[in-house]
């Protein structure tokens, strides 16, 4: 299938959502073939992660671990431009930090009804960029590289109509609509939402709702990500142990530690962010996790909150260019984390933010757009009391407006030594080989899991105890 996007000028332009047009791999070899249009959409992913992450972090008023798939945020952003008015949209632009310059009069033409349809998308090219990222992941499981599932569902009141315009702009994440009776049959809405919150995860996350909605309910929107892959350097079962994890300077915790020697992973040591840093690969190197952990000199060693915000983008960026191949004795915890999250109540907070404070933000059109992230994010953590504005789809619904009543993100991220579940667990003992370098995360640390050859963040978090899945 392929996508036509005009601008308001009717130049036109091509995006290809089939698994073509760019080859990338080693000495000529082709590993996997992507869009050429993903490789643009760099600094758009990164943006995303620290903006979403952060912004989310401090309207929850958490000190305690947190994980996000920021792709999963800026998908479900993503389908509420869909629907926005004007400014709502550019408020949702703003917020991916995309751009100055794109164009926001687009019409998308595809193949709809047995015929060529137009449909009106603003940033059609953004759209169907995010879109053709998503299927290329997607693709990429055929290889047995890794396993990436990404679903949307908007469940939507049975009274309202959905503009066609809206419903078929959704296809473009391949989102299902289902319609239901939130005021006449709350319990069998709560089921449904629930079972596929089920289906979407393979099981891991049985349930979003614990209770029925609210029978005002217009509409909620989700979205569920499942990933699972296999090391390339794989850890030994048999070496595992128990040990104690710091989660605090008072609380310690046991759990259960993957331990190995690798001779050559990159690793880098940063004075300026205060910490290590190290990658590990998975099958191909397609995908990869990193791990940073704070060093101990400061005091602040257990404050994986305050560690995370003083990282800034180009910090990170310049952090992870600066590593070399170096021999790392590693030791880190089992992880097995899966959660949903509500992003409803940060987003009416980013809104009002965004429409109140604007101009407390020095911005103009020549700024990097790290900069001006940077700036946001600074005056969004400072201010201790941030109104709401509903978020209210004004082109998604005939003859009214469609409340947004939340939106879930539902994350499955599980951490072992090949990617499946551990078997028993014996004790051993951890081997120093000389001229090797220590990393051993027994207190708290921030992790991330990055697509390689688009820098997409797919997963961001902090872990502060890894006991609590």
């Amino acid at each position: 299938m392929s996508v036509h996007v005009f601008s308001n000028n009717y130049t036109p332009y091509l995006i290809s959502t089939k698994k073509c047009s760019l080859r990338i791999g080693n000495n000529g070899k082709s590993s996997s073939y992507l869009p050429s249009s993903l490789f643009n959409m760099r600094i758009q992913h990164i943006s995303t992660e620290r903006v979403s992450g952060k912004a989310i972090w401090r309207c929850l008023r958490s000190n305690i671990q947190h994980r996000l798939s920021p792709l999963s945020v800026a998908l479900l952003i993503s389908q509420l431009m869909l629907g926005a008015d004007e400014e709502l949209r550019q408020q949702l632009y703003n917020l991916l930090s995309l751009p100055k310059n794109a164009n926001p009069h687009h019409a998308l033409i595809r193949y709809h009804g047995f015929k060529n349809t137009t449909f009106n998308v603003p940033y059609a090219k953004f759209h169907s960029q995010m879109g053709n990222l998503v299927r290329n992941l997607e693709t990429r499981n055929n290889a047995k590289s890794f396993t990436l599932n990404c679903s949307s569902s908007l469940f939507v009141n049975s009274k309202l109509h959905l503009k066609e315009n809206f419903e078929h702009n959704l296809e473009i994440y391949q989102t299902e609509v289902q319609a239901l009776n939130f005021s006449t049959d709350p319990l069998t809405s709560q089921e449904i939402i629930n079972n596929w919150a089920n289906q979407q995860t393979q099981g891991v996350i049985k349930s979003i709702l614990s209770a029925p909605l609210p029978p005002s309910t217009s509409a909620i929107l989700t979205n569920a990500i499942y990933f699972k892959a296999e090391w390339e350097n794989p850890f030994s079962f048999e070496r595992n142990v128990i040990d104690v994890f710091s989660s605090t300077a008072e609380k310690k915790v046991k759990v259960e530690y993957m331990q190995e020697t690798f001779t050559d992973i990159p690793y880098a040591d940063s004075d300026k962010l205060n910490c290590a840093a190290i990658k590990l690969p998975y099958i191909n190197d397609e995908v990869a996790m990193y791990f940073f952990l704070p060093h101990v000199n400061n005091g602040e060693e257990h404050n994986i909150k305050k560690f995370s915000e003083k990282i800034n983008i180009k910090d990170s960026l310049e952090l992870l260019s600066e590593m070399k191949r170096s021999s790392v004795t590693v030791k880190i915890p089992k992880l097995k984390l899966a959660n949903t999250l509500s992003i409803i109540d940060p987003l009416e907070r980013y809104r009002f933010f965004d429409k109140v404070f604007r101009k407390m933000i020095n911005e103009n059109d020549d700024q990097d757009s790290f900069d001006v992230l940077e700036e946001r994010i600074r005056l969004f953590n400072r201010l201790d009391a941030i109104g709401k504005i509903d978020i209210n789809l004004k082109e998604a619904v005939e003859d009214d407006v469609l409340k947004i009543s939340n939106v879930f993100q539902q994350v499955h991220l599980s951490v072992d030594e090949k990617g499946t579940e551990a078997a028993a667990v014996s004790a051993s003992i951890l081997e120093y080989i000389g001229g090797s370098k220590l990393f051993i995360l027994n207190r708290p640390f921030l992790f991330m899991v990055r697509h390689e050859s688009t820098s997409a963040v797919l997963f961001w978090g902090t872990v502060s105890d890894p006991s609590i899945s």
